[in-house]
């Protein structure tokens, strides 16, 4: 069973959908598939920044059933060389979706994503696309 590694914008997505249209969401129609999930510390620190307590419980207990890929020396490495590759083409995206994106790549992982925009800029990064939208 293949593992991918979620972008931040699939769970906020689906957290964010009514209980009526969680079976609508691009998370959800990932877990018909046969794939086991990953996201980076990255992403869980997006999610855990705010001071919602209860919202931290819900995530926490969401990453509680995944694995969560740290951010090494070889992500570091990783993140240099597209940071590098980007801003030559004055390309740069966000320093977050950066830095989940080696993570991805770092770990021989497809990215699962809404944000196409800005990881289709990501050199080898192969990316899982929501094929509704």
């Amino acid at each position: 069973m293949e593992i991918i590694c979620l972008d931040t914008n699939v769970l906020i997505a689906h957290k964010r959908a009514k209980k009526a249209d969680k079976d609508k969401t691009f998370l959800y129609q990932l877990t018909i598939k046969p794939y086991q999930f990953a996201v980076s510390t990255i992403t869980v620190y997006e999610l855990l920044r705010g001071d919602n307590q209860d919202e931290d419980a819900y995530w926490k207990a969401m990453f509680s059933n995944m694995t969560v890929l740290d951010f090494d020396s070889h992500c570091a490495e990783q993140a240099a060389t597209i940071y590098q590759d980007l801003k030559k083409k004055g390309l740069l995206i966000e320093a977050e979706d950066l830095l989940i994106a080696a993570t991805a790549l770092a770990n021989k992982m497809h990215l699962a994503t809404g944000n196409i925009k800005h990881f289709d800029r990501v050199a080898g990064l192969e990316l899982v696309v929501d094929s509704l939208t």
